[in-house]
């Protein structure tokens, strides 16, 4: 059975208070770590991404405007947490590579994120939690596919 209009409302009207408290949360522990929200993000892409990473990469991946990135980057390079270095080939394009210290920060993040998680959700079935996430690739995906199709074929799918 198909879900209902008010369920799938439920749903998507879900997503943006759920981000935004997650968000704070990990925010909290950011700044528990003597790093802005900023800062820590982009060092814990970098670290799971791994150093090397070119500015606009960076920026896309943790969705914000290149020059937004920027300022992030200034910030974590005045701390001593990131270097930025020319690219072979090419002086204009900047690699992003963590140091040591940005590298100690972001294994103190990723730690306290996974204690926190597991804080949050201890008494979440593990399948309720892989089901929530395999609907909300899905959804990804869906969106995303509906966003290429031509404008005159997004109607009804």
């Amino acid at each position: 059975m198909a879900p209902s209009q008010a369920h799938l409302y439920a749903f998507t009207n879900a997503i943006q208070p759920v981000r935004r408290a997650w968000l704070q949360a990990a925010a909290v522990v950011a700044a528990e770590n003597g790093v802005s929200f900023s800062v820590a993000t982009a060092i814990l892409h970098l670290s799971r991404m791994g150093s090397g990473l070119q500015q606009s990469a960076l920026a896309e991946e943790a969705g914000v405007n290149p020059a937004a990135m920027l300022r992030t980057l200034d910030q974590a390079e005045a701390a001593g947490l990131i270097e930025r270095r020319a690219v072979a080939g090419d002086r204009r394009v900047k690699a992003i590579h963590l140091l040591a210290a940005g590298e100690a920060i972001a294994i103190r993040l990723e730690s306290r994120l996974a204690e926190l998680r597991a804080d949050l959700l201890h008494d979440v079935p593990s399948a309720e939690v892989q089901a929530a996430t395999r609907l909300l690739r899905l959804f990804e995906t869906r969106i995303i596919e509906h966003l290429q199709k031509p404008k005159s074929a997004r109607g009804k799918s």
